[in-house]
């Protein structure tokens, strides 16, 4: 008969149990080891990817921004210089009877006007300019006997600092008599 060893049977103690997943856990590791090398490096690179594309998408929506402020403001402008034109068109009665009508209302120069707001602003490309038309008599009302009024076309023109920034404004103009 063969004697029974009593350890045998008994369960391992803490330590060899421990001993014993760290040797697994190393082997696990030094497998897997191999195919993973570098995946961190190229996780990182992909997400600093992402990181800059969204910076740079930033900046471009930035400068856009910029540029709508600037052409807003030119414009702004551009519409007060006419604006001012336009307001002193209107009162620098008497009106002469023997003025033309502008050739091409939208694209006309210093020649065709009747006067100019020297000096408005100094920011601005060229002076405010206005154009005052030849009456016109304009039927009031749908009564009888029909009323009848003399109302002068007054044109205006105001150019921003830029060259494009160009607002042309029109009104009728009845002079108090």
């Amino acid at each position: 008969m063969t004697a029974i060893n009593p350890k045998a049977h008994q369960l391992p103690t803490a330590p060899e149990k421990v001993r014993g997943s760290v040797r697994m856990k190393a082997r696990l590791t030094r497998r897997t080891a191999g195919r993973q090398r570098g995946a961190v490096l190229i996780v990182g690179l992909i997400i600093l990817v992402v990181l800059t594309l969204l910076g740079v998408q930033a900046l471009r929506g930035n400068l856009a921004q910029e540029r709508m402020s600037y052409n807003v403001r030119e414009r702004n402008a551009a519409f007060q210089a006419a604006e001012a034109a336009l307001r002193v068109g209107e009162s620098a009665g008497p009106f002469p009877s023997t003025t033309s009508a502008l050739a091409d209302p939208l694209n006309w120069v210093a020649a065709d006007a009747t006067g100019t707001v020297p000096g408005f602003d100094a920011g601005l490309n060229q002076d405010p300019i206005y154009h005052v038309g030849p009456p016109q008599y304009i039927r009031i009302g749908v009564s009888l006997p029909p009323e009848w009024r003399l109302i002068y076309p007054v044109s205006s023109r105001g150019v921003g600092g830029q060259e494009g920034s160009v607002v042309i404004l029109q009104t009728d103009f009845e002079p108090l008599n």
